[in-house]
């Protein structure tokens, strides 16, 4: 009988798989797809194949759960109750995404690792970075992705669940500084716990890579900025001027609290620093 390791091993196997160096039509699991479900159209080029990869892996394992659209794959799996909480994930349960928040599917992955608010992912069909398409990247990639853009979570009827592999509340030291990194952060400095750091000023995106991307959950204004309750408390606490605003002076004092080399960017290495340490104190460590 299939487990959730086992998948996550095979998954894990695939991964540096890219459409683009196929020299053949259409995508290795595409081809199997048309094959094993007699329809050529699933083997053509430029098809989608992020649920056609998760089809592919769970069979590899003993385990038909076939499905080229997500959207299906969760009514299925509704009506089989094989539908879990997201918080509740496990190693080798799939985890659907729902990028523009209208409600229905866009792609789909395998959880590798589930953190406080966030997975280690292996996904096929998708970049190896937020900068590509998430969804039709073309490669098979280890992601992190929020809980924030998760639909569904479906756990297939594996012979015994996989244990998580990390204590709950740890955060992913991935150098982001996203939503699940902000909730951490606002949960310990005593401020509304939502996920975002709102009303920045926009032109200090350039001292802040780390934060700057889709999805981060920083809200980039003009001259109306206002400000952060979560910033101006951190702030204090950097001995810097408390006006909720991140700019130059708050990536220096950040670097300085965490001990990493000053520059005045707040960057992968001072946000890893930082995800360190909430991790520590959140264990008691």
């Amino acid at each position: 009988m299939t487990t959730g390791n086992q998948v996550i091993r095979c998954a894990a196997s695939q991964l540096g798989y890219s459409r683009w160096n196929d020299p053949a039509a259409g995508t290795k699991y595409g081809r199997w797809y048309a094959q094993v479900m007699g329809a050529s159209y699933f083997a053509s080029s430029g098809v989608p194949y992020c649920d056609m990869f998760v089809s592919w892996c769970l069979e590899q394992c003993g385990l038909q759960f076939r499905s080229a659209y997500v959207p299906g794959r969760i009514n299925y799996a509704r009506q089989k109750g094989w539908v879990v909480r997201r918080e509740d994930a496990l190693p080798g349960d799939l985890v659907c995404f729902d990028w523009d928040g209208d409600g229905t599917a866009d792609h789909i992955g395998f959880v590798e690792i589930r953190y406080s608010w966030s997975y280690q992912t292996i996904e096929g069909n998708t970049s190896g970075s937020w900068r590509g398409s998430q969804s039709n990247g073309g490669g098979v990639y280890r992601r992190t992705r929020s809980f924030d853009s998760v639909v569904a979570v479906i756990r297939p009827p594996y012979k015994s669940a996989a244990s998580p592999v990390v204590p709950a509340g740890t955060l992913a030291v991935d150098g982001d500084w996203g939503m699940a990194t902000t909730r951490a952060l606002q949960r310990i400095n005593g401020t509304p716990i939502d996920g975002i750091i709102s009303s920045q000023y926009a032109p200090n995106m350039q001292y802040l890579p780390a934060c700057a991307w889709a999805g981060s959950g920083w809200q980039w204004e003009g001259e109306s900025a206002q400000g952060s309750q979560l910033i101006a408390k951190l702030q204090k606490a950097f001995r810097t001027t408390p006006d909720g605003i991140a700019g130059p002076a708050f990536a220096r004092g950040l670097q300085q609290y965490y001990k990493v080399s000053v520059d005045g960017y707040v960057g992968a290495q001072t946000v890893r620093a930082m995800q360190r340490a909430i991790n520590r104190q959140v264990g008691g460590k």
